[in-house]
């Protein structure tokens, strides 16, 4: 039953999760293909500087679109779940299943992890893919981390998705509060004070750079990522105590 369960969320956000991997392919790609004539911009109005290509890619990248676009990704991927079964007259199949609801939510949140943790990896395998078309490198491993950094620390998204995809009821109610609720934190993060709650700058590793690399070390936020994988787990335990409690 449990295969049966992973099998069902997975045809759920299957094409959420197509979609949004489709826009981030096309964002790998496009981050290699223009990557000389952006770095010959750039350095054509910064006379006397050079842009490396971990420069171009990170802030490309790990602090530019990618991190933007993965946050509304797995916003996305967090939509679904019993409540909303209920709205569209489902539930009660879904619910005779012989799974504790608690199962059903698990399933849920196990196979959207898995595909944000996927996505999150996608472009960076990409550029280093296709950088020796345009006769150009990147290691994987940086790759590799820079991914793992963005799925760790910005987990707690998915997680607060998740949480107000069973909390709210209507199509578009969970993902707007969700994405306004993200803006505002990334808002405070910007306040004196407030520079501890920064899960942005360990989503890109910005504090943790080796110099002017746009590498990482053997330094990395380990404090935020557990504190954004505890709060995510917590959200999804909130979801299914919710669940427990909701008359389908």
């Amino acid at each position: 039953m449990r295969a049966a369960l992973l099998w069902k969320a997975w045809l759920e956000t299957k094409a959420r999760f197509m979609s949004a991997l489709g826009v981030l392919t096309i964002l790998g790609i496009s981050t290699v293909l223009r990557a000389p004539a952006t770095i010959a911009g750039w350095e054509s109005i910064h006379v006397n500087e050079q842009m490396s290509y971990p420069m171009y890619i990170w802030l490309s990248l790990s602090h530019g679109f990618l991190q933007f676009l993965w946050i509304v990704a797995v916003v996305i991927l967090g939509l679904g779940g019993l409540l909303r079964e209920r709205s569209i007259g489902s539930s009660s199949f879904t619910l005779s299943l012989p799974a504790t609801r608690s199962a059903h939510v698990a399933a849920r949140a196990a196979i959207g992890a898995a595909e944000a943790a996927l996505l999150g990896f996608v472009p960076g395998l990409i550029v280093v893919a296709l950088s020796p078309l345009e006769g150009l490198a990147y290691p994987i491993e940086q790759a590799m981390i820079f991914g793992a950094l963005l799925v760790t620390a910005g987990f707690v998204f998915y997680g607060l998705a998740f949480f107000l995809s069973h909390l709210l009821h209507g199509e578009y109610t969970a993902p707007g509060l969700a994405l306004g609720l993200i803006a505002v934190f990334y808002v405070l993060t910007k306040i004196p004070g407030f520079e501890s709650l920064n899960v942005f700058d360990a989503m890109d590793g910005k504090l943790n750079l080796v110099g002017h690399t746009f590498f990482m070390g053997s330094s990395y936020p380990i404090a935020t990522i557990a504190a954004s994988l505890a709060t995510a787990l917590s959200f999804i335990a909130l979801s299914a105590w919710r669940v427990r409690r909701v008359e389908f």
